[in-house]
């Protein structure tokens, strides 16, 4: 995992808006950025702001609960204590805390200073809690995952749940089919959420989990077993390999959707909860019990991008298990079974079952562990488990340190934290996996997965990024058939690394979607830029915004237009919705 060392302070945003309002930024000392069809990097010999040096850090929110279970505030850094811990060794290397402090839901409405008014034509990302100070709360309702009999169960205690969360708490409700859908945006009104969730459930998003062919009575292989010299053997491994496509698909849309909330969650301040409603998927797909056909499916990989990104972002995921307490299937009365019962073939079921459901449950801690949230499983009564996760969003304690390991190239490094306060628990991530290599690097693969990142951001995502604050507005284009926009970028949220030739060097890509008034994507335009600055450029602190021009030949239908900029230094971006003609 590549981090970045912070410091702690950067342009506001009116100095931000009185550099892209016009007749402001050449007030302001910027020049304005030429357009030439893309992105520009900022003139050489502009200073450039620089707030950020590439290095990794380590931050954990870590929740600190007395014996009854109650928050106990007012610890010092001194009474606790950091390790790592890098397998295969079994050494705990202790840590050295770099930053800390106590969070509580007080400090962070103390710390927003209220919404600055945007001037007319200038659109920003910026995130402000001015009337809802409270970190949000999103609710994902996941249909893609979840079997009917499940949701229906949820459905039932939906009510419940929504009046376990404390009224101040803004909530969002998501609904996760075949594409993510906002059901609701973040609001405190409980009969706006109760809504929400009931059209949760109205909508076709239920029924779509793939059932195992191997237990599927109406596959088929199951229909034709009595038929002579029926390709059973051939309709299985097809059956099993459409399966598995199938399953391919559901991972990597939920992951897709799992980025989305973390991109749109980052400029929150605070931990943020995602409560994730779902049966889940499994962590694996485990061979046929006779090897016939393989079908082997590992996801931890992409698992690992994704949790990393949660906890970048602040996000704690508590997975609620939609099942409840669950019995073995193939004892249900109104279950059938596939071929002849015997007892080999029940024993291979309730065998598969087993697996699959542990598999599931191991993706659900995954996101978990790596998120500081709480899974909750073969549990009746889910508000019980939501009350847990409002409690532990209430207050905690921040942390952060750089680890002294080599290791660096994947591996898993557990965290382990101790306190030396008498008869508390802690809560928090129990690790996380280092990202091989560096995101400086050229390689293909790395330019691959930043493309596909940016242009889900771009023109899949609901809502917009807002891990770097962007302002923007329209500016007369330098062809007629053009649309041009002007940026200006805080740069406390960019990245400065060293260049090999000595200096620092800013990497960015940016890019741009359009969309006509149904809100469907017209056009896709991407760009990656690279300007290297001196050692004293480096050094000296500035109040100018990083600037970008962008100019595209837009289609005549469009508009909406969505720009984004992603740092390649630590993979944040920031997005921004400009209406046309605006």
């Amino acid at each position: 995992m590549q981090m970045v060392l912070t410091l702690r302070f950067g342009l506001p945003l009116a100095t931000l808006v009185m550099l892209i309002v016009p007749g402001t930024a050449r007030s302001q000392g910027t020049n304005t950025p030429p357009a030439t069809g893309t992105v520009q990097a900022p003139p050489q010999s502009q200073p450039i702001p620089v707030i950020k040096a590439t290095t990794r850090m380590v931050t954990v929110q870590v929740l600190v609960r007395d014996k009854k279970g109650q928050p106990v505030p007012g610890l010092n850094e001194n009474e606790f204590q950091v390790f790592e811990q890098v397998p295969p060794k079994k050494d705990q290397r202790p840590q050295k805390i770099a930053a800390f402090q106590f969070v509580s839901v007080a400090a962070i409405a103390g710390a927003d200073k209220g919404l600055v008014q945007m001037p007319a034509g200038v659109y920003s990302n910026l995130v402000s809690m001015q009337k809802k100070p409270v970190p949000p709360t999103v609710l994902l309702v996941d249909g893609l995952n979840t079997s009917i009999a499940a949701q229906q169960q949820v459905h039932r205690q939906m009510v419940k749940m929504l009046a376990t969360i404390p009224e101040n708490v803004p909530v969002s409700v998501f609904l996760l089919d075949r594409n993510l859908h906002l059901l609701q945006d973040f609001t405190t009104d409980p009969t706006l959420l109760k809504t929400a969730a009931a059209k949760a459930f109205s909508l076709d998003a239920a029924g779509l989990a793939e059932v195992d062919p191997s237990e599927d009575p109406e596959a088929l292989s199951a229909q034709l077993v009595d038929v002579p010299n029926a390709p059973l053997e051939v309709l299985a491994r097809f059956e099993r390999e459409s399966f598995s496509a199938a399953m391919d698909i559901r991972v990597q849309a939920t992951l897709d959707a799992f980025r989305a909330i973390a991109r749109h969650l980052s400029g929150y301040p605070g931990r943020k909860n995602l409560l994730w409603v779902s049966s889940s998927f499994p962590i694996q797909i485990a061979p046929d019990q006779d090897n016939k056909f393989n079908g082997l499916r590992n996801y931890d990989v992409r698992m690992v991008e994704v949790t990393n990104a949660l906890s970048d972002a602040r996000v704690a995921v508590y997975p609620l298990d939609a099942g409840g307490l669950q019995t073995q299937s193939y004892f249900n009365a109104s279950s059938r079974v596939r071929g002849t019962p015997t007892a080999r073939g029940m024993g291979n079921s309730i065998q598969r079952e087993d697996v699959m459901r542990f598999s599931k449950q191991e993706s659900m801690t995954m996101l978990a562990d790596g998120t500081g949230g709480r899974i909750c499983v073969n549990d009746n009564d889910l508000s019980d488990c939501v009350k847990k996760a409002m409690d532990d969003g209430a207050s905690y304690y921040e942390l952060a340190y750089y680890p002294d390991s080599a290791n660096w190239e994947g591996e898993f490094h557990r965290i382990v934290i101790k306190s030396t306060h008498p008869g508390v628990s802690l809560s928090y991530r129990r690790g996380y996996y280092s990202a091989a290599g560096t995101q400086e690097t050229n390689s293909k693969d790395e330019e691959k997965l930043a493309e596909r990142e940016l242009k889900q951001a771009a023109c899949a995502d609901l809502l917009t990024s807002t891990a770097l604050l962007v302002v923007a507005r329209s500016m007369p284009a330098d062809k007629a058939d053009q649309a041009k926009y002007f940026l200006a970028i805080d740069p406390k949220f960019l990245t400065f690394a060293p260049a090999a030739t000595g200096g620092r060097v800013l990497r960015m890509n940016s890019a741009v979607c359009t969309f006509d008034k149904k809100g469907k994507a017209l056009q896709y335009f991407s760009d990656r830029t690279e300007q290297t600055v001196s050692d004293e450029e480096f050094s000296k602190l500035t109040t100018h915004a990083v600037p970008h021009a962008i100019q595209f030949p837009a289609a005549p239908d469009a508009a909406r237009v969505r720009l984004v900029v992603r740092d390649s230094g630590s993979g944040a971006m920031g997005s921004v919705d400009v209406p046309v003609g605006k």
